[in-house]
């Protein structure tokens, strides 16, 4: 009695010491479930949601590699023949949700280059805020619009085409419009870059003005028409340009056209202007896009337009290598009152 005793005690404690050890055991907590990026396609293509919110995010942008080549043009203050290389680097960001007011977006846009006057730092380009029609920040006007070749210039010369700007658009699909106003700063940006005419201009390096311009767009099928006007305040003068587009053969044919009442900061060129040219796609690879353009009165002197004329003729080639990788290269002449000049690039860029 006293062995089967022993036993039925031992086997007792080893039980209770077993259970104890088991109340006592740590258990791993299960996993939180993972959220994975969802894609979001209400915005287009390579927008992905923010995790644990309903905002849907797009990064882009591209790395740009150029070489670009002149000849001298007398009597301007484009006179130095010779070539340079130059290589960009582009980023830009979008986020976009949808609320009881419309689409709010956001955009911000980074570039830096290798021939930059601050050492290739990063800048902020094109970068504003949108909520429904209604868009405010740092973003580009109507003249660095342009057509897809590289001979017609919509913003040759000193204009000023990037500001702090306010615009509200009106979109009814084959009709819209909008107006804005730019806040121009103080930049002595004025007489730099003017390629063909003299100018006389006063100093604008100390003067805060605002301006303000409106468009008026219809699409009319396989054509599309814009109307331009824009006053500046600080010169009390005005601008007025339109582009019209149309599917043409097997191209694409563009006008542009520009008048000015006075030097501004809009369109500082000369008195007006008329170019064309006609895009075609040689193959799904090859495009190539002929144009040819017109300036009149491109002296401005004492106050006014006094003068001198100049004509553009020229070619642009753009070749699509593999998916996202693509050259382009165009090559133009340009009469300024008897004086010619040669200019072009070739461009390699790599957009993602």
């Amino acid at each position: 009695m006293k062995i089967t005793t022993l036993l039925i005690a031992s086997t007792a404690a080893l039980a209770s010491v077993t259970v104890a050890q088991a109340a006592d055991a740590i258990v791993a907590a299960e996993p939180e479930p993972l959220e994975y990026v969802r894609v979001c396609d209400a915005f287009g293509t390579g927008y992905f949601y923010i995790p644990g919110t309903e905002t849907c995010l797009k990064v882009g942008g591209y790395v740009r590699f150029q070489v670009d080549a002149r000849s001298d043009l007398d009597g301007t203050e484009a006179d130095e023949s010779g070539y340079r290389t130059r290589t960009r680097g582009k980023l830009g960001i979008d986020a976009k949700s949808d609320t009881e007011f419309g689409t709010l977006s956001s955009t911000i846009n980074m570039e830096a280059q290798s021939d930059d006057a601050d050492g290739g730092d990063f800048y902020l380009d094109e970068t504003f805020i949108e909520l429904g029609g209604l868009r405010v920040g740092y973003f580009y006007n109507y003249f660095d619009t342009g057509l897809p070749g590289e001979t017609v210039l919509t913003d040759n010369g000193p204009s000023q085409t990037l500001n702090n700007s306010i615009r509200y658009t009106y979109d009814g699909g084959a009709f819209s419009v909008y107006g804005q106003v730019d806040f121009f700063e103080a930049s002595d940006g004025w007489k730099d870059g003017r390629n063909i005419g003299t100018i006389d201009a006063p100093d604008f390096a100390d003067s805060d003005e605002i301006g303000i311009n409106g468009v008026i767009t219809g699409k009319f099928g396989a054509a599309a028409i814009d109307l331009f006007a824009g006053y500046d305040f600080d010169t009390e003068e005005a601008a007025f340009a339109s582009t019209l587009t149309a599917e043409f053969g097997a191209g694409s044919l563009g006008i542009f056209a520009a008048y000015a009442t006075g030097l501004n900061r809009y369109w500082a060129t000369s008195e007006w202007t008329i170019g064309a040219e006609y895009a075609f796609a040689v193959n799904d690879k090859f495009k190539i896009a002929p144009g040819v353009q017109y300036w009149d009165n491109v002296d401005y002197v004492d106050g006014d337009f006094d003068g001198g004329d100049a004509w553009r003729a020229g070619l642009t080639v753009d070749y699509a290598i593999t998916t996202n990788l693509t050259t382009k290269a165009t090559v133009n002449y340009t009469d300024y009152d008897g004086d010619d000049q040669w200019d072009g690039f070739l461009r390699l860029q790599r957009s993602f």
